[in-house]
């Protein structure tokens, strides 16, 4: 909707944004950073869990996509080893993944994700989330994957 583009749009101008974007797909996070760069936020590329946790402690993003099925460390364990850390306890980190049955959902909320969002990313859905990603955080784990698509 153009009220959430505008958003982030004006979000990325103030550079309030940093995403680090982590996938093992080279095509999908490559296409995933051009179109935030476009946007104009600043993003930096992982393609490993453990690349993440690194690029994560570096780059200190506010935004977090991460895909959970990944060779040397999988999602589920970068998000977990990024919250352990003081610096990582406030990111905001959602998990961008192939897999979207309930216990998929369950583990990603164990694990310490925000959200769980399905690939491909809706262009209208990214742009939600980067109006402001910090609102992922209170939604809680109520409500129906209808009531509150990608949330827990």
């Amino acid at each position: 909707d153009p009220a959430s583009a505008e958003a982030a749009e004006a979000l990325a101008r103030a550079g309030a944004l940093r995403v680090l974007a982590v996938d093992d797909n080279a095509d999908a996070v490559e296409s995933l950073a051009m179109l935030l760069d476009v946007m104009g936020f600043r993003v930096e590329i992982a393609r490993d869990g453990l690349e993440a946790i690194a690029a994560a402690e570096r780059f200190r993003p506010g935004l977090v996509l991460l895909d959970i099925g990944m060779p040397r460390l999988d999602g589920y364990g970068a998000c977990r080893r990024i919250r352990e850390q003081p610096w990582g306890k406030a990111m905001v980190i959602v998990a961008l993944s192939g897999w979207g049955r309930d216990e998929d959902r369950r583990q990603s909320r164990d694990a310490g994700f925000d959200a769980h969002l399905i690939k491909p990313i809706d262009p209208a859905t990214l742009r939600r989330l980067l109006a402001d990603p910090a609102a992922l955080r209170s939604y809680g784990t109520g409500g129906s994957a209808h009531e509150q698509p990608g949330r827990f």
